[in-house]
């Protein structure tokens, strides 16, 4: 019991500093639903690029990281909140039995919640594996990120 009430008034301390977003330096880590679930984190290296690491299971371990490229006005906005698309590609490697090599590619849509550091975000893409039969598969998530460190509120 002591440990919930801990991390619940930790989490409403955290959030209490409302993030700025999308700024250089920003860092948030969660979790991704899909193929592969597991664990995910970001690194905002200005408004429009970011670091996507993650790692996880997708039938083996997986890991991959994404250089991604973000437009803030490919949809209309929501009235609060802020909406975004995403596109990015990456390297991928997944163990056992055989290490297997693979370029990741994805497309995603995130969702800023309106004053809160939090992203919830939606992707999909194909994995081009680098085997000799040249194999094609596919990653899709939904996922959360917590974002640490707000210096300044919205």
């Amino acid at each position: 019991m002591r440990i919930t009430r801990a991390v619940l008034a930790a989490c409403i301390l955290a959030c209490a500093g409302a993030a700025r977003a999308q700024q250089a330096g920003d860092l948030g880590a969660g979790v991704v639903v899909g193929r592969p679930i597991g664990a995910t984190a970001k690194y905002w290296l200005d408004g429009t690029k970011a670091l996507d690491l993650g790692v996880g299971f997708s039938d083996d371990p997986v890991a991959y990281g994404d250089f991604l490229w973000h437009g803030w006005d490919l949809f209309p906005q929501p009235a609060r909140g802020k909406l975004g698309g995403y596109v990015g590609l990456g390297p991928r490697i997944q163990a056992a039995p055989d290490t297997q090599f693979a370029l990741r590619t994805i497309a995603g849509v995130d969702y800023w919640v309106d004053k809160q550091p939090i992203e919830l975000f939606v992707e999909a893409g194909p994995v081009f594996r680098m085997t000799p039969t040249g194999d094609v598969d596919a990653d899709v998530g939904l996922g959360v990120r917590f974002y640490f460190g707000a210096k300044s509120a919205k």
